[in-house]
Formats: structure tokens, sequence, C-alpha cells
């Protein structure tokens, strides 16, 4: 299992709050999936990081695809690369 990194901004947009409780959701059920890692608003609020384990970048890509902020475009600018964690617990 490889693990993925997420950055992204937010649009401008009252969708951000409105579809907010589908947002965590869809991170609840990856968690439940053991497909989150982690996953949080920046501390100034301007974007967001995700940590995702799954199989390729392929398939992290698709777990992206799913969330609703996403699909409706609440998020900008996202970066998705594969990340070599080499210390600490995701390491194990």
């Amino acid at each position: 299992m490889a693990h993925f990194i997420l950055t992204y901004g937010y649009n401008d947009t009252p969708l951000r709050a409105e579809r907010r409780p589908d947002h965590l959701e869809h991170l609840a059920t990856l968690e439940a999936a053991g497909s989150l890692v982690l996953a949080g608003p920046l501390a100034d609020l301007s974007g967001g990081i995700i940590v995702l384990a799954a199989d390729d970048i392929e398939a992290a890509r698709a777990l992206v695809e799913q969330d609703p902020y996403t699909q409706l475009d609440v998020t900008k600018d996202r970066v998705l690369k594969e990340w070599k964690i080499t210390v600490g617990l995701a390491a194990r």
C-alpha cells in the first residue's frame, strides 16, 4: 500500500459550507475503509491536506474524484503526489 498527499485550496463559493457534512462523511467512509490516513484544513483555512493510502496513483485519484468537494469544484489547485514515508507510525 502506498501513501499519497493531496493538497488543495478553496474556491470562493457558498458550497464549501453547504457541502461540508457530505465532505466529512466521505472522509469518514474512506477512514473506515482504511484509505484515509490524515485529513484537515490548514490553520489559516486557505486550503487543506489529505493523506491517502491506496494501491497506486490511479486508485488515489479515484478516491479524490469521489469527494463532494472535488465534484462540486469547492477545491482548487489540487495536487496529488505519492509520498514515500520513511519515519513515523505510518512507515511501519
